[in-house]
């Protein structure tokens, strides 16, 4: 069936000029055509949606979201406490929230057993409604590296897969592959939010890092490297670590490699603005917040430095963390513009450049004959005004309409 879009302003997600007055036809779920609006142009069959009082983008990406959590503070704790099936279930509508926020693909960069996986299985099956999933699977961490639990806690690597050495890291990596994960997600460095260790400090070796990378590349897949501190960024980005996750204490060398290797940062703005702005008095540990005020303007002067460099930076939230809610994702646009980066940059963070680096920019990101129609709308000029992005009023996933309001 044919369905045709008027859209008062188009930003088509290439960084072109945008467009005013234009006509957009879809055959079934790829874009047929795109012109200057006419009347005798619209299809006589077909569905017509007239948005010529709104903007029109491409679907939005959020490469960093964690399907099982919703901002919680004590998530440790319901990870070990929660069924896996009650999570799966609850999971599907954080991801439904995404999407009506405007986000068509999400990344899950690590969820308890394999609640991606599954999720983007059962989207893909037409079972339940939900973004396109980028799945990890269980992160990869060293012995310690993510908990601190007593030993008498066992968790079967349900939560995420401890591993160490090389051929430790290669049994964890191939489990992950084995049930048909996107991407390998590790834990090169110490984390802000959950276990003991110091959040720059290194925990996996270059030479483990390199064993997760070659299993990885043999499946044709991708691999993430979770890491804050500089040494770490830079071992991950020499063993051949395809995105940076995090990098707040990422330091000038390590930007430059960015460029040289053609990898990408995701820095996540929000949970880090999240901590500091709800505290202690609303439930955040005080060790959490420690951490955070001690690398958070290092992380806000590099990436003004990396905008300078031309390091490719794509948008993404780390939803599921204390207070950074599923449906509120374009939050993180307005703190990336907010931290020096033009609105039409960001955009293209969110669309173009996080489909270049899922390896999908020949499918979305953006709006351009042959693509997927993924699709969205929003009344005013995100270009003047970058917040209207956190009120999406129609979307189009796949040629489909989930939200027209």
């Amino acid at each position: 069936m044919l369905k045709a879009i008027k859209a008062g302003i188009l930003i088509d997600g290439t960084g072109q000029k945008t467009e005013d007055n234009m006509l957009i036809i879809i055959e079934d779920n790829i874009i047929k055509s795109i012109k200057n609006y006419n009347d005798e142009d619209i299809p006589e069959e077909g569905i017509f949606f007239n948005l010529e009082d709104k903007t029109v983008l491409p679907g939005l990406i959020d490469s960093h979201i964690h399907l099982a959590l919703n901002g919680e503070t004590n998530f440790s704790n319901l990870m070990l406490k929660e069924l896996i099936p009650y999570q799966a279930i609850r999971a599907t509508e954080y991801a439904k929230r995404d999407l009506n926020g405007g986000f068509t693909t999400i990344r899950a960069v690590g969820d308890k057993g394999f609640i991606d996986v599954a999720l983007r299985q059962a989207i893909e099956k037409g079972y339940v409604v939900g973004p396109r999933i980028i799945a990890s699977g269980h992160m990869l961490s060293i012995s310690g590296g993510r908990d601190n639990f007593p030993p008498e806690i066992s968790y079967d690597d349900n939560l995420w897969a401890e591993c160490d050495g090389p051929d430790g890291v290669a049994k964890a990596a191939r489990l992950q592959l084995k049930y048909d994960v996107d991407w390998i997600k590790l834990g090169v460095t110490g984390a802000v939010t959950a276990g003991g260790g110091l959040p720059g400090a290194q925990q996996f070796t270059e030479e483990e890092i390199r064993s997760a990378v070659k299993c990885a590349e043999m499946y044709g897949k991708k691999v993430s490297g979770h890491a804050h501190g500089a040494e770490g960024v830079k071992a991950a980005l020499r063993a051949g670590v395809d995105s940076i996750e995090h990098g707040l204490l990422i330091d000038e060398e390590a930007l430059h490699m960015l460029v040289e290797k053609n990898a990408y940062w995701v820095p996540t703005f929000i949970p880090i603005h999240n901590i500091l702005k709800y505290g202690v008095e609303n439930g955040i540990p005080q060790s959490m917040i420690d951490r955070t005020i001690n690398i958070s303007e290092n992380h806000k002067a590099k990436f003004r430095k990396a905008l300078e460099l031309g390091v490719k930076i794509v948008m993404g939230t780390d939803t599921g963390m204390p207070f950074t809610y599923h449906g509120e994702n374009a939050a993180e646009i307005g703190l990336m513009v907010e931290n020096g980066m033009s609105e039409m940059s960001a955009i293209l963070s969110a669309t173009s450049t996080a489909s270049e680096m899922l390896g999908l920019d020949d499918k979305i990101g953006k709006i351009k004959e042959g693509m997927v129609a993924d699709i969205i709308a929003v009344e005013g000029n995100p270009l003047e005004s970058i917040d209207v992005l956190k009120d999406v009023q129609f979307v189009m996933k796949d040629g489909s309409v989930i939200k027209n309001s």
